[in-house]
């Protein structure tokens, strides 16, 4: 019995080194397990979290242009990488666009409330740090600025370009916050900037993102807790 219950370990570790999910055995709630993830049950500040603070004025400066960008196909979603041209100025330091990614319904909630989908603006240093810019997206009308990216999904070529100051309100409030990857391994320090200001689309253009870049039911890790007392 001994060998057969080390035998069925044996075969669960090697499953979760390969596989995750958003359900079931593989949920978010065993990510946990592996050595290599352990920050998804031990780490302080992880994300998302559900938002109740205030959202101020955030020195943020956005250098986004017409980039060029490649689809890249994740295990649960669809990632649009782009040319690591285009950049956030924090405090005098420049992080490039790596890639984005969304999720549905959205990670963060705010006041325990989600939206239907948020866009994450993955950024990364050259001295390897990471910056997240969130956007939530909800159905209302629709908006133009999305027509190319959703052209962009629907399209078979694997490349092509895309300009993010078209979609993005770079004056609008924000909510800061010192968080993690919301996918294993939740590796820390990740910098979190959650736009307050929702964006409208059109329903067909929300549906359109949801069944061409998300491979899940849903692919929302649930909140974590928060500590917001150095804040």
């Amino acid at each position: 019995m001994k060998i057969l219950s080390g035998f069925l370990l044996l075969i669960f570790t090697f499953s979760c080194a390969n596989h995750w999910s958003y359900e079931g055995a593989f949920g978010p709630q065993h990510w946990g397990r592996l050595e290599e993830n352990k920050f998804c049950k031990i780490g302080y500040n992880q994300s998302p979290i559900d938002v109740k603070g205030e959202f101020k004025d955030e020195e943020l400066k956005f250098s986004y242009s017409e980039s060029a960008v490649e689809k890249e196909s994740q295990q649960h979603n669809l990632q649009i990488e782009f040319d690591n041209k285009d950049f956030v100025l924090r405090a005098k330091k420049k992080y490039f666009i790596r890639h984005i990614e969304f999720h549905h319904p959205s990670e963060h909630l705010v006041s325990g409330a989600p939206h239907s989908l948020e866009l994450q603006i993955y950024h990364k240093s050259e001295d390897e740090q990471w910056l997240v810019l969130a956007i939530f997206l909800e159905v209302g009308q629709e908006n133009p600025e999305f027509n190319r990216l959703t052209k962009f999904l629907l399209n078979k070529q694997v490349d092509g370009k895309l300009n993010l100051s078209k979609i993005v309100k770079t004056n609008d409030k924000l909510f800061f916050y010192d968080g993690s990857f919301t996918t294993p391994p939740c590796k820390e320090g990740v910098k979190w900037y959650i736009t307050k200001t929702p964006l409208q689309i059109s329903k067909e253009q929300m549906n359109q993102i949801i069944k061409l870049a998300i491979f899940a039911k849903t692919n929302a890790r649930p909140t974590q807790e928060f500590h917001p007392e150095k804040y």
